[in-house]
């Protein structure tokens, strides 16, 4: 990771993504289109996520979503090693919908010995897999193994209590991984066994809003991220965020902030 990385990581076809790696110099702040989880192996820095720096050593392992933004910084003549995964929306969400909550993210914690080593080893196991992918039960056993993997950071985690009901649960974490696609409520319902009618009443009685408003909300949060902490131009960050007309965007950004996009591009430009 000598070079700088790009405004975002793109991820192929492919369900997951493991790898290992070594930071020997500060990056680029950037965001990824899928989950990603870390584990340090070795050495110490400061991993800035969402502008907030978090010091990571060996044993620190991170759990990041695809709104989280984050950069490595590393003091001259230092390094920090790792290995990772990236993870598709798609995959996340089946492995753990019924217990991963969304106030997890992002999540920094700092595993015992015991426990970085089950983990490094669980890392070892899935980059060996990743490695054989015409072996008998490929995708299922690289996914128990990634499923075992999120479980043990998040039981390390002090995030790890879910307090909504489980198919509303599910659902928030479907709408968290799609925002950016045209999700709809009919699809959400469908996905956690609702009927559409008794889904939106539910939605509204968990979250307090409407499932439109709380996906237009979330969209919105996530451009007004872009916009801070990107390249990307008004018109790429109203895109990225699942809006198809510019002029909505603008004038719902407005009113939920206060301000255009393009003042607050421009602010921090």
């Amino acid at each position: 990771m000598s070079q700088k990385l790009p405004k975002r990581w793109e991820m192929e076809e492919d369900l997951f993504e493991a790898y290992t790696g070594t930071c020997t110099q500060t990056s680029d702040v950037h965001w990824h289109s899928h989950f990603l989880l870390h584990l340090i192996t070795g050495g110490c820095g400061v991993q800035e996520i969402n502008n907030v720096p978090h010091r990571v050593q060996k044993g620190t392992a991170i759990l990041l979503s695809p709104t989280d933004f984050h950069r490595n910084v590393v003091q001259k003549d230092e390094q920090i090693s790792f290995c990772a995964v990236r993870i598709s929306a798609e995959l996340f969400y089946q492995s753990v919908k019924e217990l991963c909550p969304l106030h997890a993210f992002p999540l920094v914690t700092h595993l015992s010995d015991r426990q970085f080593e089950i983990v490094k080893t669980l890392f070892a196991l899935l980059l060996e897999e990743q490695g054989r992918r015409a072996r008998l039960g490929y995708e299922r056993f690289s996914g128990a193994l990634i499923e075992q993997l999120i479980i043990l950071v998040l039981r390390n985690s002090d995030k790890a209590s879910p307090t909504a009901p489980s198919k509303m649960r599910k659902a928030l974490l479907y709408v968290h991984c799609n925002f950016k696609n045209d999700v709809k409520a009919t699809v959400v319902a469908q996905h956690v066994g609702y009927s559409p009618n008794y889904f939106s009443a539910e939605f509204k009685r968990e979250t307090g809003i409407e499932f439109r408003k709380y996906l237009q909300r979330l969209r919105l949060d996530f451009a007004m991220k872009l916009l801070k902490l990107s390249p990307l131009s008004v018109t790429e960050v109203c895109f990225e965020c699942g809006f198809h007309s510019l002029p909505y965007f603008s004038q719902a950004f407005k009113k939920k902030f206060g301000v255009s996009p393009d003042q607050i591009k421009e602010k921090h430009l």
